[in-house]
């Protein structure tokens, strides 16, 4: 069941290796409650997040249309996650969780503190993940990317040709992304290591699913662990006239032109606030990072006494149950593809030779 929680740029050996029996045991207790709960209608919580997103900050360098910051439609305040902040964290969640994701709203890299944070993690044997836009892989920042301990990285390319590129990723610059990548490739073969895994993501778009065969080619090109192929969320209907691409394999709507509908809507419940939560960067938690502007923030890490009482206060009680019983009055859920998935397996696209998943580029 977690693993509908998971990223494909996953190095699945390092993941189970970070669970011991102390996490093996918080991850039974969450998902048995999750299951509970969603069998009975009652709401039940038993252990602590096994799974927890990061924001190390939510201040980007490029402007994505569809991103919350990118579009300048951040409604909170703007800032970086201090080292003490993260180290707040760790002493809260790090006996018990066994896999950290550091992005959410924001470039990883702004924040000059972000390989501490991962350094951090590792001391306590904490799978680490990221994803970033690519444009800061300079070599020193290369190298200590790999000295970090960080497992994965997520590299996001939506396109071969500038224009293409660009025309989602606005002031990015294609070729220092793919000089960087390369370089990052180089080195680690150099240096005869093979983490971080690192995966090419490609959204596809009404402008660049016909660059699909070109970028798996550059993926090869490259030599990078992975390619993911991944669907796009949009917001309305014009976004979606915009942005969705023709083939609807690509799509995570139903859309006819008229009507928008995610393809999973008649989920009813999902395992996210029994299993994982997410910290924004000023320490804020809020359920899941379908909550961009933090809507729904359920207290503030700074102001806890213990953590406990955050993860099972009354607020985010009533969310729990209100997802589990009527998820699609909420308006973050309704456009959630909880359960049908973001990431489209490679032999959809290229034939059964492709790997079904990740690999095999």
């Amino acid at each position: 069941m977690f693993m509908q929680l998971m990223p494909n740029e996953l190095a699945l050996g390092r993941l189970i290796g970070s669970l011991n029996f102390r996490r093996a045991k918080n991850l039974l207790l969450t998902g048995s409650s999750f299951f509970l709960s969603a069998l009975s209608g009652k709401t039940f919580v038993w252990g602590r997040p096994a799974i927890l997103t990061i924001e190390p900050t939510n201040l980007c360098n490029l402007h994505c249309p569809l991103c919350t910051t990118g579009s300048g439609d951040m409604k909170r305040v703007q800032g970086r996650m201090s080292l003490e902040t993260f180290q707040r964290i760790i002493e809260l969640f790090g006996d018990d969780i066994f896999f950290l994701l550091l992005y959410h709203q924001g470039e990883p890299y702004l924040n000059r503190h972000f390989l501490d944070f991962v350094r951090l993690a590792k001391t306590k044997n904490i799978y680490c993940t990221t994803s970033t836009n690519g444009h800061y892989f300079d070599e020193d920042t290369i190298h200590a990317t790999i000295d970090s301990g960080l497992d994965s990285m997520i590299v996001s390319l939506d396109g071969v040709t500038q224009q293409t590129y660009e025309r989602y990723r606005v002031n990015g610059k294609l070729q220092k992304v793919v000089q960087g990548v390369r370089r990052f490739m180089e080195i680690k073969k150099q240096r005869g290591v093979r983490h971080p895994l690192i995966a090419l993501q490609f959204l596809v778009m009404k402008h660049n699913e016909h660059e699909l065969p070109a970028v798996r080619k550059l993926a090869k090109e490259l030599g990078v662990d992975r390619l993911l192929i991944k669907n796009i969320e949009v917001h309305s209907v014009e976004e979606a006239r915009q942005w969705l691409p023709q083939e609807d394999k690509f799509r995570r709507y139903n859309f006819d032109g008229k009507q928008l509908r995610v393809k999973n809507a008649n989920k009813k419940s999902c395992p996210r606030p029994w299993l994982s939560t997410l910290i924004n960067w000023d320490g804020g938690l809020v359920p899941c990072c379908f909550d961009k502007n933090g809507e729904f923030e359920m207290g503030n890490i700074h102001q806890a006494q213990d953590f406990d009482r955050l993860w099972l206060n009354e607020k985010f009680q009533s969310f729990r149950h209100r997802l589990n019983t009527n998820r699609q009055s909420i308006d973050m859920c309704r456009n959630c593809n909880q359960g049908f998935g973001s990431f489209i397996p490679q032999f959809k696209l290229f034939g059964a030779r492709s790997s079904r998943r990740q690999k095999n580029i």
